[in-house]
């Protein structure tokens, strides 16, 4: 394993319609220590490079975690794709001037969509192309000191071979660097991908787990920064492998279950567990972050409530969730006019209406006028 430069030893993976900049804020306001990564959405380069959403404040909030950038700078990971140096330059200049000090390239989608792009897993069968590409990207952040990163697999459709995946990252890493570009890190999911016959859902969980492929590689590059990803889902299999590992990643299971941070604060970092934020102060906060956030910039009520529908655990979690969910579908109704949606009431309200209501049937089905259904990260 490589010595790193910062202490964080636990990320959030990054994953499409779920790390978005208001799940992310969810995940921060329930683990406030700065101890995980938090990884966004794939973001294509040409976003940037042709979209250029950064002149836009509307488009960059909806694809940037601006508060964790402002707050937690070097707890955040921006993720893009690209198949073009050109673009993949432009796209890490420009995030540079954003503030942003980690970047990754996505090599390990297996989507047929982004295959039709030319990025994502497919470029693991051109190591040169995304020896280019992450080239393109160091020399943009040269003397920034953001880091450039290449998330991958162990292997594409029939070749799972220790020979192909090291001769991929022996020509991804091993490119002579300027002295004042850093290294380049590595994410390893221990999977392969199969880029044809599974679906991007399956290829997460059809393909067998080989971390031992993994572990190789981080034995044979000793100076290369290792995150292990796949099937993490337990606090004692996040102690083992960061027994072998630099880091490790985590999807699944903080989609499912974002309260699961709460317990790596606890168990791996030490957190107090009186340090520990209460499920009332992170809704109370973060609703008053999703008013601000639709004041400003016109954020669908429906964006907001997404990374809450997985906030409400226990027994009537359920219920919570189907309240929310009429609450939410009420208001829309009432305010919609000429396809545009003015709410009279604000996120923060409706959140409160729901919570009442769910409790209101609780207590009654249950015949407890003090019994609790809106149960949060039990």
């Amino acid at each position: 394993m490589a010595t790193l430069v910062r202490r964080l030893r636990t990320s959030v993976a990054p994953m499409i319609d779920v790390t978005d900049p208001y799940f992310l804020r969810l995940t921060r306001l329930i683990s406030p220590f700065g101890n995980h990564q938090l990884w966004t959405e794939m973001i294509h380069a040409n976003a940037f490079s042709r979209g250029r959403i950064h002149l836009d404040p509307v488009k960059l909030a909806q694809n940037l975690p601006l508060r964790e950038l402002e707050d937690f700078a070097d707890n955040v990971v921006v993720q893009i794709g690209s198949s073009s140096p050109q673009d993949a330059h432009e796209a890490v200049d420009t995030l540079v001037k954003l503030g942003v000090c980690n970047i990754n390239l996505n090599c390990g989608c297996p989507s047929r969509n982004v295959q039709m792009g030319a990025f994502g897993a497919v470029l693991m069968k051109t190591p040169t192309v995304v020896a280019d590409i992450v080239s393109a990207m160091s020399e943009a952040a040269r003397g920034s000191g953001c880091r450039i990163s290449v998330k991958c697999r162990i292997g594409i459709d029939e070749d799972e071979s220790p020979e192909f995946l090291h001769g991929f990252l022996s020509t991804v890493t091993g490119q002579t660097r300027h002295k004042d570009e850093l290294p380049i890190d590595i994410v390893l999911h221990a999977r392969r991908a199969w880029l044809n016959g599974l679906s991007p859902k399956q290829n997460r969980l059809v393909p067998v787990l080989n971390y031992e492929r993994a572990y190789e590689m981080v034995r044979s590059f000793t100076n290369t920064s290792f995150i292990v990803n796949g099937g993490i889902d337990s606090v004692d299999s996040v102690v083992e492998h960061l027994k072998l590992a630099d880091s490790v990643m985590i999807g699944r299971k903080v989609r499912e279950d974002p309260w699961f941070l709460s317990h790596l604060d606890q168990h791996v970092y030490n957190v107090p567990e009186h340090m520990v934020p209460t499920p009332e102060s992170v809704l109370a906060q973060y609703t008053q972050f999703a008013d601000a956030s639709h004041n400003t910039y016109g954020t669908r009520y429906s964006v907001l409530a997404r990374p809450l529908f997985v906030f409400f655990r226990g027994r009537m979690g359920k219920a919570m969730r189907t309240h929310l969910g009429w609450t939410l579908t009420k208001a829309k109704s009432q305010n919609f006019s000429h396809k545009n949606v003015t709410y009279s009431v604000q996120f923060g309200e409706l959140v409160q209406e729901a919570v009442h209501a769910a409790n209101a049937e609780y207590a009654a089905r249950s015949r407890a006028p003090d019994a609790q259904v809106a149960e949060v990260g039990a």
